[in-house]
């Protein structure tokens, strides 16, 4: 169960994807270093557990709409009974719809609620995305009855648009662009009504009581990249009351918000269940934080860890699952990389 969650209203674009888990534990581990010394930020390492961030959007009454990952979902192989046009033009249909469903990254917190209840398979979304009982805007996916009140009633609109802008590499000597020289990096915008919310876990009251400061220190800095140049500013609030997840009470599987590292027992777990885990495996690599540049290591080693909406079957319940791995040391003091997890407790029958 999470302890704490907070809303953040964006002031600007922001550098890369939403900040996943591992950046939103490293930039409140940091915020605790340099306002209260290492003592107390060791202590925050070895307890606070993130969520990703994930998108929000504003109704016009200022209700807000949250997302959740969209849920890892074993998808069958289409059979075509004959091999008639008519047939196979269905079967076209069908898999067009899929490859469509494929880059949703977001469900609302209505549809993921069924997800979690398991009232949804891949060909029920099918089915719904092309009778238009749900709709797609870039990667989030949510019902007719919100896109209109969240202002994405057109198909063009979007509340999170991702876009490759372009850069020129300057030569440090002769502080001069160096022609022909360009590349590009991910940069993400968002609509008028959107922002971004995370969830957090922090058994020590201690540590919680320095959640306020910590998110104050956060709006000056920023969080993420290219900070020095705008990007990556919001706005944080905490809710209140905290987001409640909304748990199956019958459930038989558990969900990932969070980039996830399991634990050797975990593994286990799931090798000896009769259902096993359906994930997605992503790449992670970040730099360290440093206030000056040159003189350390760039980049924390690389990580392969589990990405949000995967699915893990239920072994045991706990608060939080996975495990946090030391990354090196910076400014005399160990970093470390988060592979903590809060978990959505589901029931897997919408795969059936």
């Amino acid at each position: 169960m999470p302890t704490a969650s907070v809303t953040l209203t964006p002031l600007g674009s922001l550098a890369g994807a939403p900040p996943p888990s591992p950046t939103l534990y490293s930039a409140l581990c940091w915020a605790t270093a340099m306002l209260f010394g290492e003592a107390q930020a060791q202590a925050m390492a070895h307890e606070l557990t993130c969520t990703d961030a994930f998108p929000l959007a504003w109704s016009g009454d200022r209700q807000a709409v949250r997302f959740f990952p969209m849920p890892a979902l074993t998808q069958r192989v289409p059979e075509l009974p004959d091999r008639s046009l008519g047939s196979k033009q269905r079967a076209t249909l069908r898999l067009n719809l899929h490859k469509r469903l494929k880059g949703v990254r977001y469900l609302s917190e209505g549809l993921f609620r069924q997800a979690a209840q398991g009232q949804l398979s891949p060909d029920s979304l099918a089915s719904a995305l092309q009778e238009e009982r749900i709709v797609l805007r870039g990667a989030c996916l949510m019902s007719a009855q919100e896109a209109p009140l969240l202002g994405m009633h057109r198909p063009a609109r979007a509340l999170l648009t991702s876009v490759d802008t372009t850069h020129n590499e300057l030569d440090r000597w002769t502080l001069a662009v160096v022609e022909g020289r360009l590349f590009q990096r991910e940069e993400t915008f968002f609509a008028s009504q959107a922002g971004l919310w995370f969830a957090l876990h922090l058994p020590s009251d201690d540590r919680m009581r320095l959640l306020p400061a910590l998110l104050r220190y956060l709006e000056d800095t920023g969080i993420g990249g290219e900070r020095t140049t705008g990007k990556g500013q919001f706005r944080f609030r905490l809710d209140e009351p905290p987001v409640e997840l909304p748990h199956a009470p019958d459930a038989d599987a558990w969900l990932n918000l969070s980039h996830y590292l399991p634990t050797a027992d975990e593994v286990q777990a799931w090798q000896k269940s009769s259902s096993g885990p359906v994930y997605r495996l992503v790449h992670w690599q970040a730099r360290y934080e440093a206030m000056f540049a040159g003189g350390e290591a760039v980049y924390k080693p690389l990580r392969r860890m589990l990405a949000p909406g995967s699915t893990f079957p239920l072994t045991g319940r706990r608060e939080v699952y996975g495990r946090a791995v030391p990354s090196g040391e910076r400014l005399g003091h160990r970093v470390w990389v988060c592979g903590r997890a809060l978990p959505v407790f589901i029931r897997k029958g919408g795969e059936a």
